[in-house]
């Protein structure tokens, strides 16, 4: 063939004569050869073409005789005699005679024969044409999937079907399948004959081929309606012969005679065996599954790219169906979740894991926590608040958050375990794997609901941390045990307000005198842990801003719209991840928030306010502001010398940040600055600038800005591609012989990880989890007996209770607990509190400070309100 001309050079096209197309080939990147073959019995001469096989009429391979084999299939010597209706000698595959819905096999796509280009290319260099006898010998040579895709088979004959030959059975059946769907059934494997170990004959049928078995027309106590009977015992047919020498497999006997209607090609498309998912679009579904998105709605974004729903060649169950088959790939669930963690590990080398399986190979509990999580535990690790929450994965198991707040006031999440159950020793268990991985370090508070499991393994594990109760189970608990909105009040006001330890006493025993609780087995008890809830008996202990667990709570929320009950533990883990990167992603906005401009000063005291700006975050700023303001109505009487910067509220030993007396006594002594022993350094936006830094680089980054440089690169080449057929196969032909050559290389290559379910340290496959009967027990705890909430009495509930007309609305109450954990950092001093502050080396004098508020650069600032004594 004469060089190409320069239009040529990429694409061009080779047509002979103007027959309607059989096979059209891809040979490489500049040529495209259209093959056409004259229809009728006419040869390319011109003559009479014999193929070489005999007309043979009957119901096909199960009716035929010995000698009608012998004339239609043009037997050699070597080739076996067939007898009775079945032959001797034929074996039943292991896919004979089943349902249509379950022979399915998806084929992957083989690369273009690139050496039967150039062949072709060196054969048709100077002939202008194609040869005869290469026509007759290569034509009907199908050797790739790829090759099956150039066919014409609407326009294919009987006759042209016996002429083709295959490199294997694989794609024999690939292009009956492709033949069936063009013409409206669908296609099945059948029976096969073998030769000792090797297959000689394959046959494929009809889907409607056989007879349903009797056994299904009489099941006793049927549940569902019968399914649609679909077999008719169709005679259509197709055998192959393989034969000995050249190992290709010819058509030996084609039928396409129907007993049935068979369906449009808008319905075919629809049966089973037609419908499967292409690789690409597998993993294409793999990708947005592990973003968060639904199988409805991925099958949804299909259509919209193929044009309709109908061009989907696949179903969501379809979709679900592989998505069933690739979890049993992975073997089982535990051990298939323990792999995920290695292959995190290999990416984070500071990720901490630990497992405990049983003496029966059962997973039981699961801790882990990656590198950025110990970051932030070094730094915002002094509190620590943790619950338990159910129903996130398939087996029940708890799910156990270790949580914090960091200098943005936002939860940060520490570590996290799935546990089999909520024993003292689980929590013991948990708590020694959290100092473990944080390399020791222990909290200096810790906030829990009012579980006993949880304080026994606390008081163990961390006894000189302050264990503190949540404050709205609490509330929760007085609502449900005494059933008085007026003593939960009362009783609101003795846990959180901030009284001295006398004024305490004196109103917790008038409000138990006064309801007639005294007798009352959680009063009693609730006043014996009172160091773990009431105000007055841990001032000065450090929380954070923390009084319940509703961060908890809030946190569980948010997981809750990323992991589904219905997940695996494999699945969770990925979604749990998905979560984490969530929360972490509102760090950085708040960091942004910080760092591209300056909050507008809206108080009276501007060089404090403005210090405060540069130091604090944007959020523990904005709380910090109406302390200064409530600052300005303070009047100082009296000061000492002395060093210890200590005010006698001790909120800010309780929160981090100065309360309104020491910023009074600033103001008084004309400090422009808030000194930075009065900065609390985890509140301040270089908080986890030291930790960073010490830690290195957790994440290899370096992967995943190459995965995203190659997804934009690829993106500009479809956006240009996709508007050019020959710039679209061009690009498709180098995308498909770049991914073969990938393919190989990795399968090639002995350290490419390969699939299964290995194992650690020589033990067996973790097994999976039984699923949990009831949340917290365990899969043998007893069903909780359900009591009422106002009268403690089983029988009812409060809705239905009694009692409740006689008892006072409690909606003021349930907003007073709803609002606990806002924004609030310090409450307005309670009535009989009398703050002194200490701060060192300021003298004023004991009379009126007017005129030290005159003299200093404050002059102005209101300074009338309550007074306050700074006493020696």
């Amino acid at each position: 063939m004469a060089s190409p001309s320069p239009s040529m050079e990429r694409r061009s096209e080779i047509v002979f004569e103007v027959h309607p197309t059989i096979l059209r080939v891809s040979l490489n990147y500049r040529v495209v050869a259209v093959w056409h073959r004259v229809a009728g019995d006419e040869d390319t001469t011109g003559g009479k073409a014999d193929h070489g096989v005999g007309s043979v009429k009957g119901e096909g391979f199960a009716g035929l005789e010995s000698y009608e084999y012998d004339l239609q299939e043009d037997e050699t010597e070597n080739d076996h005699p067939v007898e009775g209706e079945r032959s001797a000698g034929m074996e039943s595959d292991e896919n004979d005679f089943q349902e249509d819905d379950t022979e399915h096999d998806c084929h992957a796509e083989a690369d273009v024969d690139n050496g039967d280009a150039v062949e072709l290319e060196d054969g048709l260099d100077g002939a202008g044409g194609m040869s005869e006898n290469y026509a007759e010998e290569e034509f009907y040579a199908v050797d790739s999937a790829e090759s099956i895709g150039w066919i014409d088979f609407l326009n294919l004959s009987a006759e042209d079907v016996l002429q083709f030959n295959f490199a294997d059975v694989d794609i024999a059946f690939e292009f009956y399948q492709q033949y069936a769907k063009h013409h409206g059934f669908g296609a099945r494997r059948s029976r096969s004959e073998k030769r000792g170990e090797l297959r000689i004959r394959q046959e494929f049928v009809c889907h409607r081929q056989g007879f349903r078995s009797p056994k299904f027309y009489s099941m006793p106590n049927r549940q569902k309606r019968p399914r649609a009977e679909t077999r008719c015992g169709c005679p259509a047919r197709m055998l192959l012969r393989m034969e000995d020498e050249s190992g290709r497999w010819h058509v030996a006997f084609f039928s396409d005679a129907h007993n049935h209607h068979v369906l449009e090609l808008r319905f075919s498309s629809m049966l089973p065996g037609h419908r499967r998912m292409s690789e690409a679009d597998i993993q294409q579904m793999n990708d947005m599954r592990k973003g968060g998105i639904g199988v409805s709605r991925i099958h949804g974004f299909m259509a919209s790219l193929a044009g309709m729903y109908h061009n989907v060649p696949y179903t969501t169950r379809d979709m679900h169906n592989v998505n069933a088959k690739q979890r049993r790939e992975g073997g089982l669930d535990a051990e298939s979740c323990l792999r995920y963690l290695r292959e995190c590990k290999a990416n984070d080398p500071a990720l901490y894991y630990k497992e405990v399986v049983d003496g029966e190979g059962v997973l039981q509990h699961l801790f882990w926590c990656d590198g950025t999580s110990q970051i932030d535990y070094q730094v915002f690790g002094d509190v620590v608040a943790f619950d338990a929450t159910y129903k996130k994965n398939v087996y029940l198991s708890p799910l156990v958050v270790f949580s914090g707040v960091n200098h943005h006031n936002q939860t940060v999440v520490f570590a996290a375990a799935l546990v089999a159950d909520e024993k003292e020793e689980t929590y013991v268990w948990l708590l020694q794997q959290l100092q473990t991985s944080m390399k020791g370090k222990a909290p200096v508070s810790i906030i829990t609901d009012g579980d006993r499991q949880m304080k026994s393994a606390i008081e163990q594990v961390f006894p000189e941390a302050h264990h503190r109760l949540c404050a709205w189970h609490l509330l929760r608990n007085a609502t449900s045990n005494i059933g008085k909105p007026k003593f939960t009040r009362m009783f609101r006001d003795c846990m959180l307000d901030d009284y001295e330890v006398g004024t305490f006493q004196r109103k917790w025993f008038e409000m138990v005198e006064k309801f007639g609780v005294a007798d009352k087995r959680w009063v009693q008890d609730m006043y014996e842990r009172r160091h773990s809830w009431a105000t007055a008996h841990i001032r000065g202990k450090f929380f954070a801003g923390f009084r319940t667990t509703s961060r908890c709570e809030g946190l569980h929320a948010v997981i809750s719209r990323y992991v589904k009950s219905r997940y695996s533990y494999t699945e969770f883990l990925r979604h749990f991840h998905r979560c984490l990167m969530f929360v972490r992603a509102k760090e950085v906005e708040a960091d942004f928030e910080c760092a591209k401009g300056d909050p507008v000063m809206t108080t009276n005291l501007k060089q404090l306010e403005r210090s405060a700006a540069d130091n604090y975050t944007r959020a523990i700023f904005y709380l910090f502001v109406p302390i200064l303001d409530r600052a300005c109505e303070w009047r100082v009487v009296a000061t000492s010398d002395t060093r210890e910067v200590r005010c006698t509220c001790m909120r800010m030993e309780c929160f981090g940040v100065p309360c309104e007396h020491i910023i009074a006594v600033l103001v008084l002594n004309n400090v422009h600055e808030i000194p930075r022993s009065l900065i609390l350094p985890r509140w301040t936006k270089d908080a986890k600038l030291v930790a960073v830094e010490s830690m290195g680089v957790i994440w290899d980054s370096v992967q995943l800005t190459q995965h995203w440089c190659l997804m934009d690169w690829y993106r500009k080449v479809c956006k240009i591609a996709c508007h050019s057929t020959e710039k679209f196969q061009f690009a498709r032909d180098i995308a498909v012989l770049m991914l073969k050559h990938f393919e190989n290389e990795d399968a090639g290559n002995s350290s490419f990880q390969q699939e299964g379910p290995p194992t650690e340290g020589g033990r067996p496959p973790a097994r999976n989890p039984p699923r949990r009967n009831t949340k917290g027990n365990g899969a043998h705890g007893g069903k909780k007996t359900q009591r009422c909430h106002l009268c403690r009495e089983v029988g009812h509930n409060r809705t239905t209770c009694p009692e409740r007309r006689t008892m006072e609305p409690s909606s003021s109450v349930a907003e007073d607990i709803d609002s606990m954990d806002t924004d609030m950092v310090y409450d307005n001093l309670s009535s009989d509190l009398y703050a002194t502050a200490e701060i060192p080396s300021f003298e004023c004098s004991d009379s009126d400070t007017h005129a030290g508020f005159a003299n200093s650069d404050f002059a102005g600032t209101k300074t009338s309100g309550p007074v306050m004594s700074l006493a020696d």
